[in-house]
């Protein structure tokens, strides 16, 4: 596909490279002794008042210790390198349920909640569900999760336990890629600003048709800032099974993203820990993970909580920038959503 649209290159603290990251630590926050006894008495508040995951509040969850730090760490969400670390949950204290709630209650300070599936899931447990036959989600197995960004605004995973080996935490500045295609295949660049269909794994309960009804570009620009959208298995599922696209351009600039975005020099690697709580910002960090081999017991295997927030003082992101187009499409036409 030929353009003659001029892309410059993006600035901004959300672009970074892989040494730059290793080099600095203000993105990591270490709970210290008054965060874990506050978290530890918010928690029996909700326990007590029975609060549903979705009704916690910041009210509901307070947390005076960290009230430097929760404001900090959305400004680094925001306006900053667009990831942050929070260390040392004692996640061996809790049950996994007090864990959720944890999860949600800091999530609260920082966010809205929301739900990950069609079904109203808010946290969703991140593990290899061999044992139950069902392995057709990436979360759910041990295969490697090529980087790609969530259908949210921001993503927050909390590290209950490893796995037996592997499983290492993948995170690129999509600020750096579009600069590193824009410095060496310029020509590849409209493709991707253009987009691509997306293919769900199938009819989802809400009407939604499986296929896309419009490009979802991959880059786009709401007002200076630079906004990313990526998930390689729906693009790809598209292209095979659809035949969607046949601009030998479009073909190209799909696996030149691929490829950069998981190059050495951009590619940060760490191994998230028991009681680590990563936070990413969706737009301008694309996340993954390398494949694992997990221990055979069910109480023993890699688990992580994952949970999805809405950031309400955030800009709206291009329209054409998400899946949910279809949905409003079908609620204009009176369609059951």
């Amino acid at each position: 596909m030929e353009s003659t649209t001029r892309f410059d290159p993006v600035a901004g603290p959300s672009l970074w490279s892989a040494d730059e990251l290793t080099a600095r630590d203000d993105w990591i926050v270490r709970l210290d002794t008054a965060a874990l006894d506050d978290i530890a008495a918010a928690l029996d508040g909700v326990r007590r008042r029975r609060l549903a995951i979705e009704d916690i509040t910041a009210e509901d969850f307070p947390l005076p210790s960290m009230a430097a730090q929760l404001p900090a760490i959305k400004e680094l969400l925001s306006d900053g390198l667009g990831l942050c670390l929070v260390r040392g949950l004692p996640v061996d204290r809790y049950e996994r349920d007090d864990l959720a709630l944890i999860l949600s209650g800091i999530g609260a300070h920082i966010g809205t909640i929301a739900a990950q599936s069609a079904s109203g899931d808010m946290i969703v447990d991140v593990m290899d569900m061999s044992h139950t036959g069902d392995v057709r989600r990436v979360y759910r197995s041990p295969r490697p999760q090529h980087l790609h960004t969530d259908s949210v605004d921001v993503t927050g995973l909390l590290c209950m336990r490893r796995a037996k080996s592997g499983g290492t935490s993948l995170i690129t500045s999509s600020l750096a890629v579009h600069n590193s295609i824009l410095a060496e295949r310029p020509d590849l660049l409209a493709s991707l600003y253009r987009g691509y269909h997306h293919r769900r794994s199938g009819l989802t309960s809400t009407g939604e048709p499986p296929l896309s009804s419009h490009r979802i570009p991959v880059f786009g620009k709401r007002g200076e800032s630079l906004v990313c959208y990526f998930n390689a298995i729906s693009i790809g599922r598209a292209l095979a099974e659809d035949n969607i696209e046949d601009d030998p351009a479009a073909l190209e600039a799909f696996e030149v993203f691929k490829t950069t975005a998981a190059r050495d020099g951009l590619l940060y690697r760490r191994m998230l820990e028991p009681g680590d709580l990563q936070f990413l910002n969706n737009r301008t960090v694309m996340h993954g993970r390398t494949a694992f081999e997990d221990y055979q017991e069910v109480d023993r295997k890699r688990l992580m909580l994952r949970l999805w927030l809405k950031m309400p003082d955030w800009p709206d992101p291009p329209e054409s920038m998400t899946l949910q187009r279809d949905r409003q499409a079908l609620r204009s036409e009176g369609a059951p959503v």
